[in-house]
C-alpha cells in the first residue's frame, strides 16, 4: 500500500462502475430505463389529469363525458403505474444483488488471490479489504438505486420546473440556491464521515477476528482451557463501545444536518406556496392554478428528493473509493513474468550475499547469508527462534522482493524469474499450513475433485501410510475435512495432518521440496519418523529441511547451523557435534529436556543417538 489514499472523482466512479455493471449484467440497464420512463409519465399524468378534470368542469360539459374522461384516463394511469411497479420489482432486489455477487464480490475474491504474500503481510491491507468488502455490502446497491432516483427526479424536475418557470423564472433561481446551501451542508457532514470512518478500519478489523475465533473449533480447547472468554468478551465490548462511540459522533454530524435540512426545506415551501396563493388572489383561472400548483408541488418535491439523491450519492463515494483503492492495489512486480527455470529433475539454491528486513522494522533478519543446496541434496537449516530460518524459505518461495545480494536457482536470478511457473517446479510445507474445509482427494489435488483421479489419491495415501485411515471414512478420499463446509467433516490428528500434506507434495512431484518446520506441534519421536518418511519419499528431489529439534535432521547430506542471520556452522551431524560450537551446545541441552519423554515412550535412544 502506498500509504495515499487516491481520489476518484464522481464521473470517474460512473465510468469504472457502470462499465463493470454492464458487464455483469446488461438487462439491468434495460429494465431500470423502462422503470424510469414509466416513472416519469406516471407522474406527469396524474399532475395533468387534475388540471384537465377541473378544466372540463369549467366548460360545463355533462356529468357523464366528464365522469367518461376521468375513468380512461384513471384507467391509463392505473396501467402505467402497475407496468412500472412490475418493471421496478424485476431490477430491484435479485438482480441488483446478481449483479454485484457476480461482478464485485467476485472481484474482490480474485483481487485477494491475486496480490502477493507480501502486499498481503503489509499493515493496512487486511483493513483495506474490510472496507472494500462494506462497500460492496453498503454501497453499491445504494449507488445504483439512487442514481436510478436522481434520473427520474431530474427528469421530472425539468419537466415541472418549465412550468413553473413559464409563471416565473425567478422562483427556479430561488429553490436552487436553496437546494446548493442544502448539498454544501450535506457534503460538510458526509466528509466528516469519511474523516471519522478511518478510525473504524482497525476496530472493524479486531471485530472479525474475536467473531471468528468464537466459531474456530481450533481456538475453542485453548480458548476454553486456558480461560480466555472473560478476556476476549472485554476486549469485544471494548471496541464495540469505541466502534459506536465513533457512530455516534457520525450520527451526530447527520443530526445537525437534518435541523438545516428542515429549515431549508421550511423556506422553499414558503415561497412557492406563497407565489402561487398571490397569482391565484389576482384571477388565475382554477384549472390553471391546479397546474401550477401540481407543478409547483412536484417540482418541490422533486427538488428535495434530487437534494437527497445527490448528497446520497456524494457520501457513496466514499465507499466506492473504498473499493477501487483495494482493487488498484498493485504487486511490486509481476508474478506471470520472467524467465523460465531450467527443466532438472531437481533444482539447487545458491544465496549469495543475502540480507533482507522487513518493511518497517530496523533489524536485519538476515544479514550477508550465503550458502548453496545442491540438486538432489538434502540440506537442514536448524538454529534457534528468530535465526531467521522460515524467512530464508519465504525468500525461495518468491514471496518477498525487497533484499539484497543474490538468490539463484539453477543458476538463474530469481527476481528475474516468472514466479508462477517457478512455484510449479516448488513444493513446500509450513508449519502452520492449514487443510482447507473440501474433500481428502480436493487437498491432496490442490483442484476440484472430478471423480477420475481416485486411484492416484489411493496409491499416494498408502505410500504415506494413511490409507488405512481414510478408507474407514464413509466416503473414503471424499469425505470432507474440517466443520467450517460441512457439518459432518472429519477431524485428524496431527500426525495425519502432516501424512496428508506429504502425499500433497508427493502429487506435486516438484524438483525442490521445503520442509519449514511442519512437524513442530508433534513430540520429537512423532517428529523424527515424520521427517524419516518425508526422506524416504522424497528421493533423488532437493529437499530443505527445516526443525528446532537438532535430532530430526541427523539423516540429511548437510546441516547449516543459523544464528543472528548468519550461517555460524556447516557439516554433517557428527562432524557439527564433534566440533563442540553452538550446534552441538544447543543439541545438549535439547537432549536433556527431551530424554525423560523419550525414556517414557521407550525410544530415547533413537531419536537423540
Amino acid at each position: 500500500m502506498d500509504g495515499k489514499r487516491r481520489k476518484h472523482g464522481i464521473l470517474s466512479n460512473y465510468r469504472y462502475f457502470l462499465a463493470k455493471w454492464w458487464q455483469a449484467d446488461r438487462t439491468l440497464f434495460a429494465l431500470t430505463g423502462a422503470d424510469i420512463g414509466l416513472n416519469v409519465l406516471t407522474a406527469v399524468g396524474l399532475t395533468l389529469l387534475s388540471s384537465w378534470v377541473v378544466y372540463l368542469l369549467e366548460r360545463s360539459l355533462s356529468l357523464e363525458s366528464v365522469l367518461f374522461t376521468v375513468c380512461a384516463a384513471v384507467t391509463a394511469y392505473v396501467v402505467t403505474g402497475s407496468a412500472q411497479r412490475f418493471f421496478s420489482e424485476l431490477w430491484s432486489g435479485f438482480r441488483i444483488e446478481k449483479a454485484i455477487t457476480q461482478r464485485f464480490s467476485m472481484d474482490l475474491v480474485k483481487k485477494s488471490l491475486e496480490l502477493s504474500y507480501e502486499r498481503l503481510e503489509e499493515n493496512g491491507i487486511q483493513e483495506e479489504r474490510k472496507m472494500a468488502q462494506l462497500a460492496v455490502m453498503d454501497g453499491l446497491g445504494e449507488f445504483w438505486y439512487s442514481t436510478s432516483q436522481i434520473l427520474v427526479n431530474a427528469m421530472k424536475l425539468l419537466i415541472f420546473g418549465g412550468v413553473v418557470a413559464s409563471l416565473n423564472p425567478a422562483l427556479i433561481l430561488i429553490l436552487t440556491i436553496v437546494c446548493l446551501i442544502q448539498l454544501t451542508g450535506y457534503r460538510i457532514a458526509a466528509d466528516y464521515e469519511q474523516k471519522t470512518k478511518e478510525k473504524l478500519k482497525g476496530l472493524n478489523v479486531t471485530k472479525e477476528y474475536i467473531q471468528n475465533k468464537a466459531f474456530d473449533v481450533a481456538a475453542a480447547k485453548d480458548i476454553r482451557l486456558y480461560q480466555m472468554q472473560d478476556w476476549l468478551k472485554a476486549v469485544f465490548r471494548r471496541t464495540n463501545r469505541q466502534y459506536t462511540r465513533i457512530r455516534s459522533k457520525i450520527g451526530l454530524g447527520y443530526f445537525l444536518y437534518n435541523i438545516v435540512e428542515q429549515l431549508l426545506q421550511l423556506i422553499r415551501e414558503a415561497v412557492i406556496y406563497g407565489y402561487l396563493i398571490f397569482q391565484i388572489s389576482q384571477g388565475m383561472s382554477a384549472s390553471l392554478a391546479v397546474l401550477y400548483l401540481g407543478a409547483a408541488t412536484e417540482f418541490s418535491d422533486r427538488f428535495y428528493d434530487l437534494s437527497t439523491c445527490l448528497p446520497e450519492i456524494i457520501r457513496i463515494q466514499n465507499w466506492l473509493t473504498d473499493y477501487r483503492q483495494y482493487m488498484e492495489e498493485k504487486n511490486r512486480r509481476p508474478e506471470n513474468e520472467g524467465g523460465a527455470v531450467a527443466c532438472a529433475n531437481a533444482l539447487s539454491i545458491e544465496f549469495r550475499d543475502v540480507s533482507f528486513s522487513y518493511p518497517g522494522s530496523g533489524q536485519p533478519v538476515l544479514s550477508h547469508l550465503s550458502f548453496t543446496l545442491r540438486a538432489g541434496e538434502k540440506l537442514a537449516l536448524v538454529g534457534l527462534n528468530g535465526a531467521g530460518k522460515t524467512t530464508i524459505v519465504k525468500l525461495i518461495c518468491g514471496f518477498y522482493s525487497g533484499y539484497t545480494g543474490s538468490i539463484r536457482i539453477n543458476g538463474a536470478e530469481l527476481s528475474g524469474l516468472n514466479l508462477e511457473a517457478y512455484r510449479e517446479r516448488i513444493a513446500a510445507v509450513f508449519q502452520k499450513t492449514q487443510l482447507l474445509s473440501a474433500t481428502i482427494s480436493e487437498n491432496i489435488l490442490c483442484r476440484e475433485d472430478d471423480g477420475t483421479e481416485e486411484k492416484e489419491c489411493e496409491e499416494l495415501l498408502r505410500r504415506v501410510e494413511l490409507w488405512e485411515r481414510v478408507k474407514a471414512f464413509p466416503q473414503g478420499v471424499h469425505t470432507t475435512l474440517e466443520k467450517d463446509v460441512k457439518e459432518g467433516g472429519v477431524l485428524l490428528s496431527g500426525g495425519e495432518e502432516q501424512k496428508l500434506l506429504l502425499a500433497r507434495m508427493l502429487h506435486k512431484d516438484a524438483g525442490l521440496l521445503l520442509l519449514d518446520e511442519p512437524t513442530a506441534a508433534l513430540d520429537a519421536l512423532a517428529e523424527n519418523r515424520v521427517y524419516e518418511q518425508y526422506r524416504k519419499l522424497t528421493g533423488e528431489k532437493s529437499v530443505l529441511f527445516i526443525s528446532h529439534r537438532l535430532a530430526s535432521t541427523r539423516f540429511c547430506d548437510r546441516i547449516l547451523f543459523l544464528e543472528n542471520g548468519c550461517v555460524q556452522e556447516e557439516g554433517t551431524h557428527e562432524q557439527l557435534l564433534a566440533s563442540g560450537g553452538g550446534y552441538s551446545r544447543l543439541f545438549e541441552v535439547q537432549r536433556k529436556y527431551y530424554a525423560r519423554q523419550e525414556m517414557q515412550e521407550g525410544g530415547c535412544e533413537d531419536a537423540f543417538a
